[in-house]
């Protein structure tokens, strides 16, 4: 952990105004499903930073009794087994409703170091406005092959459809300014979900700042995942379609006001007239690169 940089990289430059003199109010987001055994060292040792809000995605095993053994949690409980996509989602309801304004994301499973929660925090406080993402070194950390290859994969397609060099695009060690995921229009499920969110929000203008972590996968807990390698991975293929489609085919400017929901929010009349004249007012090219040099 010592040999990281803790400093982010940042992939956006001019820092937006808006945020100026705003207080800024962290909390952690922890989505769980069947976690038990890693699930009260993560909370225990996350609390000793920011607020937690853990979210129960319809656990059988014993989480519920982790989750009662603690104190001053916040805790969600999902009536049924629904995805990662829908644990972020109410965790993010449930930080908004406390008047968080950024949210820090863990896993439950042990892999993501804690002590390196303050380095999201500190990147946040130099641009509030951008979106932290973290980076791992997956051949360093020795990750599984499998998770290796998945994610060259969604990192080149994620730079084919935004213009934006991550090296990595798949990690759940974030954090996301609120009044910047608001808007956005995300309809994709459990593990697309937080893919999409970073496509859309590099559409709409929302910086992507590079941060530096270390990822545990020494542990056999560590490596437990309920990702689906045929379901999850062609929810994610499918996903990659739509988007890089839309990234070639659909104006730069008509890609912006479908990412914030200004189009689906208007009348279908009117979403029609807006979505012509878009496409029609000038020629559609590859997208545009969002990033500095």
């Amino acid at each position: 952990m010592n040999e990281l940089a803790h400093a982010s990289t940042e992939i956006e430059t001019a820092p937006s105004t808006a945020w100026a003199g705003a207080s800024l109010n962290f909390c952690i987001v922890i989505p769980v499903f069947n976690h038990g055994l890693t699930l009260g060292r993560v909370v225990c040792e996350a609390k000793a930073h920011f607020p937690v809000i853990v979210v129960n995605d319809g656990c059988t095993d014993n989480s519920d009794s982790v989750l009662a053994a603690e104190t001053a949690l916040t805790v969600v409980r999902l009536p049924r087994n629904q995805g990662k996509g829908a644990a972020l989602r109410a965790g993010f309801a449930k930080a908004k409703e406390l008047g968080f304004t950024h949210v820090i994301t863990m896993d439950a499973d042990g892999q993501h170091a804690t002590g390196e929660l303050p380095w999201f925090a500190t990147a946040s406080r130099r641009r509030p406005d951008a979106l932290i993402v973290g980076v791992r070194d997956l051949v360093k950390e020795n990750a599984p092959r499998g998770r290796r290859v998945t994610n060259d994969l969604s990192t080149f397609w994620f730079q084919m459809q935004t213009g934006v060099p991550l090296t990595d695009t798949q990690c759940g060690f974030r954090c996301y300014p609120l009044r910047a995921l608001h808007p956005l229009h995300v309809t994709s499920q459990r593990y697309a979900y937080e893919l999409e969110v970073m496509v859309r929000a590099a559409w709409s203008g929302v910086p992507l700042v590079a941060q530096p972590v270390s990822a545990d996968y020494a542990a056999a807990t560590s490596r437990l995942s309920h990702f689906d390698p045929w379901r999850d991975l062609a929810r994610i293929a499918l996903l990659h379609a739509r988007l890089t489609l839309q990234a070639f085919c659909v104006p730069a400017r008509l890609r912006k006001l479908s990412a914030n929901e200004e189009v689906h929010r208007l009348p279908f009349g009117q979403k029609l007239k807006t979505i012509l004249r878009l496409l029609f007012s000038g020629a559609t090219a590859t997208p545009e690169k969002l990033v500095g040099p």
